[in-house]
């Protein structure tokens, strides 16, 4: 029995009090569904008291995929999730899974969502789902497009600056007027200062309660509507600075007018959408001035809808699950080697609002493979014919400039005493400190010298041992200052050296190597190790935030130990114990007698 077969004969035997007929589409009839389906039938149903049709249609990887339903024969009128060849859009299939071993349950499962999709959308005069789709319905009626940086919680009608894109015409970029578009027009648009056309874009937030259907496809709103949409629509403080705004409007826009619209959804969320207005006659004159139409409209005019893609920071964090929470932090990263430049990375990603960078060594061909960047960023481009370096800080800077414009990026390729000793950071403005060098005797003196400040912001360590054993990640300055940097090295006896307590390698080793003599020795770990870690810190970054951490515990991660063992070295006791009991002992590295962090030290 194929896949059609069976699918019938489950309906037939199992849903009976849902689907009164099933009747076989022909496959010649097949290709008016646009949707690549294998196999279709129609079904009798009854929504609201009365018979309805639907088209069932099984696409070809069916019962992987959802079965597909149209309303073939339009017996449903202008609804939300009805598309315009009649596909009902009922669900999702990300994130679903689906009992492949009974197709027509399927079906029937499915079919339950349509019709209360339908019933719904039929018995609702002011249907929530349309604010919810609304931009989606205007974007069909769309040739044009706008790239915006707007502030939508700013509830004032504004004017915008729009510029034209030369390359098609049909493109807009709009932004608010304090913004510097240009950096951003070449870096996202590749487009050069001489290229772009400026013209006034008039922002209007419509007021809470809003309530509008969207245009159908190939009827869009006449002026007359649009108009009566938008003043009808606004509080009175924005109906009068509209209509100054209106009173004044520029010579470059004698014949287009822009607006950007935002139609609250909820409290939180609103539908951006934008509409161009055309006058190929110009606007009506009274003397030497010229009348807007919105007070008198000229003979010919035209109505141009162009749909909003977003490009403002936190709408595309939340867009991609992301958190807002960071937008307004500033961070500073110390070291940006092979974990500090991933480290980096991900704050510029979690939409950070200043990261600034410090770091004293140059990017070099031997770093590449552990590090962020690429060999394409080993060298700095200038106007002499010799190669030189860039520092580490300034390669990381174009790097993100380009991908992650809304941040700021601030670069001191310098050593961190010298910073600290020439106060070149105020630290009151910082919100958390990285630091990823690995040097054990200058993350001390970072560490006295963050304990001595009034008010100092997180500062957390991070580091990685040899050969994949594992790394680790340690908070100070968590809202207390007992348990630091400081703590971890110290003898557990008077018999023994100083040693790092927190460390997966027994005492008394060296692992350093080197592939070319003096000035070439590094630690040996992969990529692996150092992405590890930074994703260890970012989330420990996280988890600070939202006071999931507190006090200032030492976290670790293991790897796999047998290729260090391989090569001979021994691990450490501390190594030896589970998760859990390091999770356990995370703040038991904190020593009373600390002469940084402790009680008698603080006072």
């Amino acid at each position: 029995m194929n896949i059609l077969d069976e699918t019938i004969d489950y309906i037939k035997r199992y849903g009976q009090t849902i689907v009164e007929e099933i009747t076989l589409i022909p496959e010649s009839s097949l290709k008016q569904y646009q949707r690549n389906i294998k196999y279709a039938f129609r079904i009798q149903i009854e929504i609201l008291e009365g018979p309805a049709t639907l088209v069932v249609g099984l696409p070809f990887d069916f019962p992987s995929s959802l079965p597909h339903f149209y309303d073939s024969q339009q017996q449903f009128g202008f609804i939300p999730h009805l598309e315009n060849d009649r596909f009902i859009c009922f669900t999702q299939n990300e994130n679903l899974v689906i009992d492949e071993r009974y197709p027509g349950k399927v079906v029937l499962d499915c079919l339950e969502k349509v019709i209360s999709v339908l019933e719904t959308g039929e018995t609702t005069s002011e249907n929530h789902d349309f604010l919810e789709e609304f931009e989606v319905y205007w974007a069909r009626n769309c040739i044009r497009e706008a790239h915006t940086i707007v502030n939508e919680n700013n509830g004032t009608v504004r004017e915008l600056d729009i510029y034209m894109m030369p390359k098609d015409g049909i493109t807009y970029y709009i932004c608010e007027k304090n913004y510097k578009a240009e950096p951003y027009m070449q870096t996202t648009f590749h487009l050069s200062k001489e290229e772009l056309i400026k013209r006034r874009c008039i922002y209007i937030p419509l007021k809470n309660g809003t309530f509008t259907l969207p245009p159908s496809r190939g009827r869009f709103w006449s002026f007359k509507d649009s108009k009566n949409f938008i003043m009808n629509n606004l509080d009175s403080k924005n109906k009068n600075i509209l209509l100054k705004l209106l009173g004044n409007t520029p010579k470059s826009n004698s014949n287009y007018d822009y607006f950007c619209l935002g139609l609250p959804i909820d409290t939180e969320k609103k539908a951006m959408f934008g509409m161009t207005l055309n006058y190929p006659e110009g606007m009506v004159r009274k003397g030497k001035k010229t009348v807007h139409p919105f007070v008198q409209c000229p003979v010919k005019i035209e109505v141009q809808p162009f749909n909003i893609c977003r490009h403002q920071k936190e709408f595309l964090l939340q867009r991609t699950g992301g958190d807002t929470g960071f937008t307004n932090n500033n961070a500073v990263v110390v070291g940006v080697g092979a974990i500090g430049s991933l480290v980096a990375t991900g704050l510029a990603k979690a939409g950070f609002q200043k990261i600034t960078l410090i770091d004293h060594d140059f990017l070099d061909v031997e770093n590449i493979y552990r590090h962020e960047l690429g060999f394409d960023q080993v060298f700095d481009k200038n106007e002499s014919k010799k190669l030189i370096n860039q520092f580490k800080v300034e390669a990381l800077k174009r790097e993100f400039e380009r991908k992650y414009p809304f941040t700021e990026i601030v670069t001191i390729p310098k050593r961190i005493n010298t910073v600290l000793t020439e106060n070149l950071i105020d630290w009151s403005t910082v919100n958390y400190v990285i630091v990823c060098i690995g040097a054990p005797n200058v993350e001390m003196s970072i560490n006295r010298y963050m304990h001595k400040l009034d008010n100092s912001p997180p500062v957390i360590y991070s580091w990685v041992e040899p050969f994949g054993i594992g790394g680790h990640v340690l908070v100070t300055l968590n809202k207390e200052k007992h348990g630091c940097y400081q703590c971890l090295f110290r003898p557990l006896s008077n018999e023994e050296p100083i040693r790092n307590l927190s460390s997966f390698a027994k005492p008394g080793q060296s692992f350093t190597k080197s592939l070319g003599g003096c000035g070439t020795y590094f630690t040996p770990y992969s990529f692996l190790d150092s992405e590890e870690t930074a994703n260890k810190v970012l989330r420990t970054i996280y988890q600070v935030s939202r006071g999931q951490i507190q006090g200032n515990p030492i976290l670790s991660w293991k790897g796999d130990s047998a290729s260090f063992v391989e090569r001979g070295f021994r691990v450490s006791s501390r190594y030896e114990m589970s998760e859990e009991t390091l999770t356990k002992n995370k703040l038991l590295y904190h020593d009373p007698n600390c002469p940084v962090c402790s009680k008698k030290e603080s006072h």
